[in-house]
Protein backbone atom coordinates (compact mmCIF):
# COMPACT_ATOMS: atom_id res chain seq x y z
CA UNK A 1 0.00 0.00 0.00
CA UNK A 2 1.68 3.04 -1.09
CA UNK A 3 -0.51 6.29 0.15
CA UNK A 4 0.89 10.09 0.46
CA UNK A 5 0.38 12.15 3.23
CA UNK A 6 -1.29 14.96 2.00
CA UNK A 7 0.27 18.39 2.17
CA UNK A 8 -1.57 20.85 0.24
CA UNK A 9 -5.77 20.68 1.19
CA UNK A 10 -6.69 22.04 -1.76
CA UNK A 11 -5.33 19.35 -4.30
CA UNK A 12 -8.04 16.94 -1.77
CA UNK A 13 -10.75 19.30 -1.31
CA UNK A 14 -12.48 18.61 -4.73
CA UNK A 15 -12.95 14.79 -3.43
CA UNK A 16 -15.29 15.82 -0.58
CA UNK A 17 -17.47 18.28 -2.15
CA UNK A 18 -21.08 16.33 -1.41
CA UNK A 19 -19.92 16.27 2.47
CA UNK A 20 -21.94 19.05 4.88
CA UNK A 21 -20.21 18.32 8.45
CA UNK A 22 -19.09 20.44 10.65
CA UNK A 23 -16.09 18.49 11.54
CA UNK A 24 -14.48 18.33 8.53
CA UNK A 25 -13.94 22.32 8.88
CA UNK A 26 -11.80 21.32 11.35
CA UNK A 27 -9.13 20.18 9.12
CA UNK A 28 -9.78 22.57 6.23
CA UNK A 29 -9.45 25.89 8.51
CA UNK A 30 -8.01 24.24 11.93
CA UNK A 31 -4.68 22.20 10.32
CA UNK A 32 -6.41 19.57 13.05
CA UNK A 33 -6.18 15.95 12.06
CA UNK A 34 -4.51 14.41 8.93
CA UNK A 35 -5.11 12.88 5.68
CA UNK A 36 -3.56 10.69 2.77
CA UNK A 37 -4.32 9.51 -0.71
CA UNK A 38 -3.46 7.17 -3.07
CA UNK A 39 -2.04 10.47 -5.18
CA UNK A 40 -0.57 13.29 -4.29
CA UNK A 41 -0.64 14.87 -7.67
CA UNK A 42 -3.82 13.56 -8.82
CA UNK A 43 -5.35 12.08 -6.10
CA UNK A 44 -9.00 9.86 -6.91
CA UNK A 45 -9.38 8.46 -3.67
CA UNK A 46 -8.57 10.16 -0.29
CA UNK A 47 -9.09 10.03 4.00
CA UNK A 48 -9.42 12.64 6.14
CA UNK A 49 -8.54 11.72 10.25
CA UNK A 50 -10.08 13.97 12.57
CA UNK A 51 -10.46 13.30 16.08
CA UNK A 52 -12.09 9.48 16.14
CA UNK A 53 -13.78 10.32 12.98
CA UNK A 54 -12.18 9.40 9.19
CA UNK A 55 -14.35 10.79 5.85
CA UNK A 56 -13.64 8.89 2.80
CA UNK A 57 -14.36 10.15 -0.93
CA UNK A 58 -13.14 9.95 -4.25
CA UNK A 59 -12.95 6.21 -5.85
CA UNK A 60 -13.58 3.27 -3.23
CA UNK A 61 -10.62 2.34 -2.34
CA UNK A 62 -10.10 -1.25 -0.02
CA UNK A 63 -6.53 -0.43 0.84
CA UNK A 64 -7.43 2.61 2.15
CA UNK A 65 -10.11 1.26 4.24
CA UNK A 66 -7.62 -1.85 6.21
CA UNK A 67 -4.98 1.06 6.21
CA UNK A 68 -6.93 3.08 9.24
CA UNK A 69 -6.54 0.46 12.12
CA UNK A 70 -2.64 0.47 11.50
CA UNK A 71 -2.11 4.36 11.76
CA UNK A 72 -4.88 5.13 14.23
CA UNK A 73 -4.15 3.77 18.44
CA UNK A 74 -8.40 3.52 19.79
CA UNK A 75 -9.50 0.28 19.39
CA UNK A 76 -12.77 1.63 17.61
CA UNK A 77 -13.46 5.09 15.20
CA UNK A 78 -16.12 5.84 13.04
CA UNK A 79 -16.25 6.59 9.34
CA UNK A 80 -18.35 8.06 6.85
CA UNK A 81 -18.43 7.68 3.50
CA UNK A 82 -20.17 10.12 0.60
CA UNK A 83 -21.98 7.24 -1.41
CA UNK A 84 -23.56 4.01 -1.44
CA UNK A 85 -20.40 2.26 -2.66
CA UNK A 86 -18.01 3.18 -0.18
CA UNK A 87 -20.55 2.46 2.55
CA UNK A 88 -20.48 -1.21 0.64
CA UNK A 89 -17.33 -1.49 1.31
CA UNK A 90 -16.53 -0.65 4.61
CA UNK A 91 -19.16 -3.30 5.28
CA UNK A 92 -16.85 -5.75 3.04
CA UNK A 93 -13.88 -4.96 5.09
CA UNK A 94 -15.30 -5.25 8.01
CA UNK A 95 -17.58 -7.98 8.57
CA UNK A 96 -18.39 -9.01 11.87
CA UNK A 97 -17.03 -5.34 13.70
CA UNK A 98 -19.47 -2.54 12.69
CA UNK A 99 -22.36 -1.11 13.50
CA UNK A 100 -24.30 1.32 10.54
CA UNK A 101 -26.12 4.45 12.53
CA UNK A 102 -27.42 7.30 11.80
CA UNK A 103 -25.70 11.05 12.36
CA UNK A 104 -27.05 14.62 12.18
CA UNK A 105 -25.64 17.63 10.77
CA UNK A 106 -26.58 21.03 11.39
CA UNK A 107 -26.52 24.37 9.64
CA UNK A 108 -23.54 26.64 10.28
CA UNK A 109 -25.81 29.53 11.13
CA UNK A 110 -27.85 28.50 14.41
CA UNK A 111 -30.74 30.59 15.83
CA UNK A 112 -29.61 31.26 19.74
CA UNK A 113 -32.01 32.95 22.10
CA UNK A 114 -30.45 33.65 24.89
CA UNK A 115 -33.09 34.02 27.20
CA UNK A 116 -33.57 30.53 26.48
CA UNK A 117 -30.49 29.62 26.79
CA UNK A 118 -30.35 31.10 30.20
CA UNK A 119 -33.79 29.77 31.11
CA UNK A 120 -32.28 26.28 30.43
CA UNK A 121 -29.39 26.66 32.58
CA UNK A 122 -31.67 27.84 35.67
CA UNK A 123 -32.97 24.71 35.49
CA UNK A 124 -30.28 22.93 37.87
CA UNK A 125 -31.82 20.87 40.76
CA UNK A 126 -30.56 21.56 44.30
CA UNK A 127 -27.36 19.54 44.96
CA UNK A 128 -25.63 20.04 41.60
CA UNK A 129 -23.04 22.44 40.79
CA UNK A 130 -22.14 23.72 37.52
CA UNK A 131 -18.65 25.12 36.57
CA UNK A 132 -16.28 25.71 34.31
CA UNK A 133 -13.82 23.50 33.73
CA UNK A 134 -10.50 23.87 35.45
CA UNK A 135 -7.34 21.35 35.66
CA UNK A 136 -8.28 19.75 38.96
CA UNK A 137 -11.77 18.78 36.31
CA UNK A 138 -9.19 18.08 33.16
CA UNK A 139 -7.54 15.31 34.84
CA UNK A 140 -10.50 13.93 35.94
CA UNK A 141 -12.12 13.70 32.94
CA UNK A 142 -9.36 12.61 30.82
CA UNK A 143 -8.84 9.40 33.10
CA UNK A 144 -12.81 8.03 32.92
CA UNK A 145 -13.70 6.08 29.92
CA UNK A 146 -17.35 7.70 30.13
CA UNK A 147 -16.08 11.22 29.62
CA UNK A 148 -12.49 11.27 28.21
CA UNK A 149 -14.02 12.40 25.08
CA UNK A 150 -14.35 15.56 26.59
CA UNK A 151 -11.06 16.80 26.30
CA UNK A 152 -9.37 14.00 24.90
CA UNK A 153 -8.02 15.55 21.70
CA UNK A 154 -5.77 18.36 24.02
CA UNK A 155 -2.11 16.80 24.95
CA UNK A 156 -2.35 18.55 28.34
CA UNK A 157 -4.26 21.31 30.02
CA UNK A 158 -2.15 23.82 29.10
CA UNK A 159 -3.48 23.61 25.52
CA UNK A 160 -6.96 23.18 26.62
CA UNK A 161 -6.81 26.12 28.90
CA UNK A 162 -5.42 28.22 25.56
CA UNK A 163 -7.52 26.46 22.81
CA UNK A 164 -10.57 24.54 24.37
CA UNK A 165 -13.36 25.62 26.17
CA UNK A 166 -16.13 23.86 28.37
CA UNK A 167 -18.03 23.23 31.81
CA UNK A 168 -19.19 20.39 33.91
CA UNK A 169 -21.67 19.67 36.64
CA UNK A 170 -20.67 18.35 40.02
CA UNK A 171 -22.61 15.90 42.07
CA UNK A 172 -20.95 15.35 45.39
CA UNK A 173 -17.29 17.02 43.80
CA UNK A 174 -17.67 14.33 41.28
CA UNK A 175 -18.27 15.29 37.48
CA UNK A 176 -21.35 13.63 36.38
CA UNK A 177 -21.93 15.11 33.19
CA UNK A 178 -20.19 17.66 30.74
CA UNK A 179 -19.83 19.65 27.73
CA UNK A 180 -16.91 21.06 25.73
CA UNK A 181 -15.03 21.19 22.77
CA UNK A 182 -14.54 18.00 21.11
CA UNK A 183 -12.71 20.31 18.10
CA UNK A 184 -11.32 23.87 18.92
CA UNK A 185 -10.19 25.90 15.51
CA UNK A 186 -10.55 29.33 13.75
CA UNK A 187 -12.78 30.92 16.61
CA UNK A 188 -14.85 28.10 16.36
CA UNK A 189 -15.39 25.07 18.71
CA UNK A 190 -17.28 21.38 18.25
CA UNK A 191 -19.49 20.62 21.08
CA UNK A 192 -19.06 17.23 23.14
CA UNK A 193 -21.54 16.62 25.43
CA UNK A 194 -21.76 13.73 28.28
CA UNK A 195 -22.83 12.75 31.14
CA UNK A 196 -22.24 9.32 33.54
CA UNK A 197 -25.18 6.27 32.93
CA UNK A 198 -26.21 6.97 36.04
CA UNK A 199 -27.34 10.42 35.75
CA UNK A 200 -28.88 10.75 32.16
CA UNK A 201 -32.45 12.26 31.43
CA UNK A 202 -32.44 14.67 33.60
CA UNK A 203 -30.97 17.23 31.75
CA UNK A 204 -28.06 17.67 32.67
CA UNK A 205 -26.28 17.40 29.11
CA UNK A 206 -28.74 20.80 28.15
CA UNK A 207 -27.64 22.34 30.70
CA UNK A 208 -24.02 22.04 30.33
CA UNK A 209 -24.55 22.74 27.14
CA UNK A 210 -26.84 25.73 27.31
CA UNK A 211 -24.11 27.24 29.18
CA UNK A 212 -21.77 26.68 27.08
CA UNK A 213 -23.07 28.35 24.18
CA UNK A 214 -23.50 31.22 26.40
CA UNK A 215 -19.82 30.88 27.07
CA UNK A 216 -19.51 31.25 23.38
CA UNK A 217 -21.58 33.55 22.69
CA UNK A 218 -19.73 35.89 25.30
CA UNK A 219 -16.78 35.13 23.40
CA UNK A 220 -17.79 35.71 20.50
CA UNK A 221 -16.82 31.94 19.55
CA UNK A 222 -18.75 30.00 17.14
CA UNK A 223 -20.34 26.48 18.55
CA UNK A 224 -20.70 23.54 15.98
CA UNK A 225 -22.62 20.53 16.95
CA UNK A 226 -22.83 17.04 14.98
CA UNK A 227 -25.62 14.97 16.50
CA UNK A 228 -24.50 11.21 16.76
CA UNK A 229 -27.89 9.92 17.68
CA UNK A 230 -31.75 10.63 17.19
CA UNK A 231 -31.10 12.03 21.29
CA UNK A 232 -28.64 14.03 20.57
CA UNK A 233 -30.46 15.48 17.56
CA UNK A 234 -33.39 16.79 19.90
CA UNK A 235 -30.81 18.33 22.41
CA UNK A 236 -29.37 20.11 19.62
CA UNK A 237 -32.74 21.75 18.05
CA UNK A 238 -33.74 22.59 21.90
CA UNK A 239 -30.43 24.69 21.81
CA UNK A 240 -30.91 26.08 18.89
CA UNK A 241 -29.24 24.22 16.48
CA UNK A 242 -31.02 23.93 12.56
CA UNK A 243 -31.00 20.47 11.22
CA UNK A 244 -29.52 20.29 7.88
CA UNK A 245 -28.96 16.49 6.77
CA UNK A 246 -29.15 13.26 7.97
CA UNK A 247 -26.15 10.73 6.90
CA UNK A 248 -24.97 7.25 7.58
CA UNK A 249 -21.90 6.50 9.62
CA UNK A 250 -20.13 3.32 10.44
CA UNK A 251 -18.70 2.77 13.93
CA UNK A 252 -15.94 -0.09 13.81
CA UNK A 253 -14.18 -1.40 16.52
CA UNK A 254 -10.82 -3.23 16.13
CA UNK A 255 -8.25 -5.44 18.19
Amino acid sequence: MNFHNVTDVKAIKPLFKKFHQSLLQAYWQGNIGYAYTDNALQPNSAVVNVGCFFFCAGCPNQDMLSYIPTIYGNNYFIVIADDQTWQSLIERTYPSCYEKFTRYSFYSEPLFERQKLQAIVSQLSEGYRLKAIDENDYQQITSLEWSKDLCNNFNAYSEFRKYGLGCVILKDNIIVSGASSYLAYNNCIEIEVDTIAQHRRKGLGLICSAKLILTCLERQISPKWDAHNHASLKMATKLGFILNKSYQAYHIWHS
